[in-house]
C-alpha cells in the first residue's frame, strides 16, 4: 500500500505536468489569437476610474505570479535538497531506478540530477501556466468591475434630451458584455481541459501527502517536506478555483449594478432594451469544467477537499496494519505488564532462556504477594479481638486479596484471554468506512484518557501512602501487619519497609493494568454495537428486487456481526466476571475501613489527604467499570432503534420477517454479569455498593461507640 500510494505522488504529477505541456503545443496559435484579443480597443480603460481598476488588476496578477512562484520553488527546493539530510542513499522521488541505484555509482548522480531537471522543469511549467491561467481570469474579473462601473454610471448626468445617448451607451454596455462572454468562452476552451485534469491529479497527490503525512511519527524533517509541498498544491488549485469563481460572483452581480442605475426617468424603448439586457445578466459567466455541470469556483476547491480527506480516511482505513494499531490501542501497554510480570502467554518461539526468567519473574510476584497476605492474616489472627487493628488491616488486606485473584486469573487462564486478543483482531470486526473507523478511534481515545486517569490516581494514592510515612512517623512501617522482628532495630525497619514498597508497587501497577484493560474491552464492545447500530439504520430501502436481495445479505452481515459481538462479550466475561466478583466484595471492606479510619482521625491533615486520595481511587476503580459495562448494556439496548430508522417499510415480506426477528434477539441487550447471574456490572451496582459500604461504616461506628 504504501509503495502503491508514493508512486501515485510522482504519477499524478508528471500526469498533470505533461497535459499541460500537450494542451500548450497544440492551442500555441489559438493561445496567440487570445493575446491578441486582449489588446482589443473595447477592452481598454475608458477615464482615470477604469485606468485605476485596471492598474489594480495588473498589480494583483504580478502578486500572484511572485507569491506562487516562491511557494513552488520552495516546495521544489525542499523535495530535491532535504533527501540528503533525510537518506543519502534514497532518490528524491520513487521512481523506477534501472541502474544499481548505491550511492556514489554513476546511475546514482544520473538519476538525481535526471530527478532534478525533470521535475524543475515540471515545476516552472506550473508557475508559467497556473499564473497565466489566473491572469486571464483576473483580466476577466477586471472587465466585468469595469462593465459594472459603466452600467452604474447608466442615466444619472442625463436629460431627457439626451435619451438617444444614453441609448447608444447602453448598446456600448451590451455590446461590451458580449465581447467579454466571448472571450470567457476562449478562455474557457483553452484551459477547462488541463485545469480539469491538475484538479484530478491534484487530488491523488494530495491523498498520497495526507496519508504519508499520517504515517509519520518523529520524522521533523520528512513532515516538512511533505508539509510545503502540500501546501503548494493546495495553493494551485486554490488561486486556479477561487479566481475563476470571482468571474461568476462579479457576473451574477451586473443585474443589480445595472437595476441602480436611474432606470426610471427613461423612455419605453430603452427600458425595454434594459429589461432584455437584464435577462441575459441572469446567467452568469463560468468557466466550466470537463463535466459542464460544474464549474471551477471555491466549491469545487472544497468538494476536492474533501474528497481527499475521504480517500485519505478510506486508505487508512483499508491498511490492515493501521487497524491492528488502533485495536492494540485498548490493551497493548497492559499487556506488556503482563508479560513483565510473567502472566501472559509467551510466545510458542521462545526460547528456554526466557521461559525460566518468565517463570523466576511470575514466581517472585507470587511469593513476595502471598508472604504479604500470609502476614495480614497473622496479624488478624493475633488481634481478632481489637476492631480497630483490623480495620487497619483490611484497609490493604482486601486490595491484596483482589490483586492476588486477578493475578491468578491471568495467570492460568492464558490461553482464553490470547484467544480474545486474537478475536479482537479478526477481519469481521474491522471498520468497513470512515464513519465507522472514526468510532473505533473515539473509543480508544476515550479508554485511553480513562487508563492515563486512573493510573495517575492509583500511583499518587500509592506513593502518598508508602513514602509520607517516612515524614509523618518514622516508627511505624506505612502498611499495618504482622512484624516477624523489632521494629526498633535500623535492618528490620528498613528490610520490612522496602519490602512492601516493592510489594504493593508492582500490585499497584497490576491493578492498574488490568482495569485499565477490562474497560478497555468493554469500551470495545461497546464501539462495535456503535458500528452495528449504524449499519442496521443505513440499510436503505428497496426500490427493486435487487434491493432486496442486497437488503437481505446485509441484514444476514448484520446477524453474524451480532453473533460475533456476543462471542466476544463471552470471552471478555472469562477475564472479567470472577476477578471483579471478588473486587466488589474488597471494595466493601476497604470503604468501610477508610470511612472508619477517617472518621476516628479527623485531626490529622496528612493522614485524611492520604485516605482521601485513597477513597478516591477505590470509588473510580470500581465506578469506571461499571460505567463501561452499563455503557455497553445501554447501546445493545438501542440497536431496536437503529434497526427502526432503516427504510424497513419498503423492503419484501421475507425482509420484514427477518427484521422482525432480529428485534426480538434486540430486546435482551447484552448483560456483564457477576458471579452472582442475577447481578450485573452496572450504574445501580455502582450506587448499591457505596450503599451498602456506608451502612456498615455506620453500623460500626454505632457498635463501637
Amino acid at each position: 500500500m504504501n509503495e502503491v500510494v508514493k508512486g501515485f505522488f510522482v504519477l499524478s504529477t508528471c500526469i498533470g505536468y505533461t497535459l499541460k505541456v500537450f494542451s500548450v503545443k497544440v492551442n500555441n496559435v489559438a493561445l496567440l489569437q487570445l493575446f491578441d484579443n486582449l489588446r482589443d480597443a473595447h477592452f481598454r480603460p475608458g477615464n482615470a476610474e477604469e485606468q485605476l481598476i485596471f492598474e489594480a488588476a495588473r498589480r494583483l496578477s504580478r502578486f500572484i505570479f511572485k507569491y506562487y512562484g516562491i511557494t513552488s520553488v520552495t516546495a521544489l527546493t525542499t523535495v530535491l535538497i532535504s533527501q540528503y539530510a533525510i537518506d543519502k542513499t534514497q532518490l528524491p522521488l520513487a521512481t523506477y531506478n534501472p541502474f544499481s541505484g548505491e550511492r556514489g555509482t554513476f546511475g546514482y548522480y544520473f538519476m538525481y540530477l535526471y530527478q532534478c531537471i525533470a521535475l524543475s522543469g515540471a515545476c516552472f511549467l506550473n508557475i508559467s501556466f497556473d499564473s497565466l491561467c489566473c491572469s486571464m481570469f483576473i483580466f476577466v474579473k477586471c472587465q466585468l468591475d469595469i462593465l459594472a462601473m459603466r452600467l452604474q454610471k447608466l442615466g444619472h448626468n442625463a436629460d431627457k434630451a439626451d435619451e438617444t445617448k444614453l441609448q447608444l451607451q447602453l448598446k456600448n454596455c451590451i455590446e461590451y458584455y458580449t465581447r467579454i462572454v466571448e472571450l470567457s468562452a476562449d478562455i474557457e476552451s483553452l484551459v477547462y481541459k488541463p485545469i480539469s485534469a491538475q484538479i484530478f491529479c491534484s487530488i491523488l497527490v494530495l491523498t498520497a501527502n495526507f496519508y504519508a503525512m499520517s504515517l509519520l511519527s518523529d520524522e521533523k524533517l520528512v513532515f516538512l517536506k511533505y508539509f510545503i509541498y502540500q501546501s503548494c498544491m493546495l495553493l494551485q488549485i486554490f488561486l486556479l478555483c477561487y479566481f475563476a469563481g470571482e468571474i461568476a460572483q462579479r457576473s451574477s452581480e451586473l443585474p443589480h449594478e445595472l437595476y441602480r442605475s436611474n432606470w426610471v426617468s427613461w423612455r419605453r424603448c430603452n427600458r425595454r432594451l434594459m429589461l432584455m439586457f437584464l435577462q441575459r445578466l441572469d446567467l452568469p459567466i463560468r468557466i466550466r469544467t470537463l463535466n459542464a455541470s460544474h464549474a471551477f469556483d471555491l466549491a469545487l476547491f472544497s468538494s476536492a477537499l474533501a474528497t481527499t480527506v475521504k480517500i485519505q480516511v478510506v486508505l487508512v482505513m483499508m491498511n490492515r496494519e493501521e487497524n491492528n494499531k488502533l485495536t492494540e490501542s485498548f490493551y497493548k501497554y497492559q499487556v506488556l505488564y503482563f508479560k513483565i510480570l510473567g502472566l501472559w502467554k509467551l510466545h510458542p518461539d521462545a526460547t528456554r532462556r526466557q521461559r525460566w526468567l518468565y517463570q523466576l519473574r511470575f514466581g517472585i510476584l507470587f511469593g513476595g504477594v502471598a508472604l504479604l497476605l500470609l502476614f495480614f492474616a497473622i496479624r488478624v489472627l493475633v488481634n481478632i479481638d481489637q476492631l480497630r487493628v483490623i480495620l487497619q488491616v483490611f484497609f490493604m488486606f482486601a486490595t491484596e486479596v483482589s490483586c492476588m485473584f486477578k493475578l491468578l486469573n491471568i495467570r492460568l487462564r492464558q490461553q482464553e484471554h490470547e484467544y480474545l486478543r486474537n478475536e479482537m483482531h479478526s477481519g469481521d470486526l474491522l471498520a468497513r468506512s470512515p464513519r465507522e473507523f472514526c468510532a473505533l478511534k473515539d473509543a480508544a481515545k476515550e479508554s485511553t484518557n480513562i487508563r492515563n486517569c486512573y493510573c495517575v490516581m492509583s500511583i499518587l494514592a500509592a506513593t502518598l501512602i508508602l513514602v509520607t510515612q517516612l515524614f509523618s512517623d518514622s516508627g511505624s512501617l506505612p502498611i499495618t501487619m504482622y512484624e516477624p522482628c523489632n521494629l526498633s532495630t535500623f535492618s528490620c525497619y528498613y528490610g520490612l519497609y522496602v519490602y512492601q514498597v516493592v510489594t504493593v508497587f508492582p500490585t499497584c501497577l497490576l491493578n492498574i493494568a488490568f482495569d485499565s484493560m477490562a474497560q478497555g474491552l468493554l469500551n470495545f464492545v461497546r464501539a462495535q454495537l456503535i458500528v452495528l447500530s449504524m449499519r442496521l439504520a443505513n440499510l436503505g430501502a428497496a426500490q427493486t428486487p435487487r434491493d432486496d436481495h442486497r437488503i437481505a445479505l446485509e441484514l444476514r452481515d448484520c446477524c453474524i456481526y451480532f453473533r460475533r459481538i456476543e462471542r466476544l462479550r463471552d470471552l471478555m466475561d472469562g477475564f472479567i466476571k470472577v476477578p471483579y466478583s471478588v473486587q466488589l466484595i474488597c471494595s466493601i471492606l476497604v470503604l468501610v475501613s477508610n470511612f472508619y479510619a477517617m472518621s476516628t482521625n479527623s485531626g490529622e491533615t496528612l493522614f485524611m489527604i492520604k485516605m482521601g486520595t485513597y477513597q478516591f481511587d477505590m470509588l473510580l476503580q470500581i465506578f469506571m467499570i461499571c460505567y463501561a459495562a452499563n455503557e455497553v448494556t445501554h447501546q445493545s439496548s438501542l440497536l431496536t432503534h437503529a434497526l427502526y430508522k432503516s427504510d424497513w417499510i419498503t423492503w419484501n415480506k421475507s425482509n420484514r420477517k427477518m427484521c422482525l426477528l432480529m428485534m426480538l434477539r434486540f430486546n435482551s441487550p447484552l448483560i456483564v454479569r457477576t458471579i452472582d447471574h442475577t447481578t450485573s456490572f452496572s450504574l445501580p451496582t455502582f450506587a448499591s455498593i457505596v450503599n451498602c459500604s456506608y451502612s456498615y461504616f455506620a453500623l460500626l461506628k454505632r457498635v463501637n461507640s
